[in-house]
Order: structure tokens, then C-alpha cells, then sequence
């Protein structure tokens, strides 16, 4: 049966794109979302960023995503230092080790994309990144 409905394809398409990245991230021992979250920092001025920040962009509720800056914190991944702009508040960056994984990290990321778009044509690709903007209103 094949599916018409938008909300359902974006849907089975993200649970596509998790079990695809959860499969090529096991040997790094971390799921889709930890790895979204370095490759958040990575890219992010100074590598520093705060909770909130990371929050918005993964779209997630504050204790998800306080796990898991917990976990990459536990493996060493980031750390928490304190918010020189707000003494109350703490920017989240990656270590020395995530930053010697930067480049072997963004190959992963090529692989994931590559593996969930494979039966795209490249034409095809440029039309999906641009009906996806034009759905999230970026």
C-alpha cells in the first residue's frame, strides 16, 4: 500500500534515518542525537554552546537533552564550563578527544547521508533539501 500522507513519510523517514545512523554510530558507542549534538558544537562559534541553544535545535525538552550531554560527558566526549555572558549558566563544548574525532565524525555523517539517500538522483537530493526548508520554514 503505498502512503500519500506527509506527516507519515516524514515520519517512517526519520525512524529510517535513525536506525541507519544507530547502525553506522555503534562503534562509536552513541545514538543519532549525540552525534547531532558534536557536530551542534563542532560547528557552533568558539565550539561553545548553551543548553538552550541545543535544546531548540534538536528540538527536545530540557531533561532529554541534559542526558544526553550526560552521556557524552560520562565518555568524554564534552564538558560543561561556566557562561561568561551569565555566571549562573553553563556552555556545553566539546573535549580534546570529540575534537581529534571532528573529521572521522563528519565521514560518518557523509556515510549516513549517503546510505539514507541512496535511491535519490542527485537532482532528486537538491529538490528534497529544498521542499524540507520550504516545510520547516528555513
Amino acid at each position: 500500500m503505498e502512503i500519500n500522507k506527509i506527516a507519515i513519510l516524514i515520519k517512517k523517514a526519520s525512524l529510517q534515518f535513525d536506525k541507519i545512523s544507530n547502525k553506522i554510530l555503534e562503534p562509536y558507542e552513541m545514538s543519532a542525537t549525540q552525534y547531532k549534538i558534536l557536530k551542534y558544537l563542532f560547528s557552533a562559534e568558539n565550539h561553545k554552546a548553551r543548553v538552550t541553544d541545543l535544546e531548540e535545535f534538536l528540538s527536545m525538552t530540557h531533561p532529554t537533552t541534559i542526558g544526553h550531554i550526560d552521556y557524552l560527558e560520562k565518555k568524554g566526549l564534552v564538558e560543561r564550563i561556566v557562561n561568561p555572558n551569565d555566571a549562573r549558566g553553563k556552555l556545553i563544548t566539546p573535549t580534546n578527544k570529540a575534537l581529534s574525532l571532528e573529521k572521522e565524525l563528519n565521514k560518518v555523517g557523509d556515510d549516513i547521508e549517503n546510505e539514507l539517500t541512496k535511491n535519490l538522483e542527485p537532482k532528486e537530493k537538491e529538490e528534497m533539501v529544498s521542499l524540507l526548508n520550504k516545510l520547516i520554514g528555513a
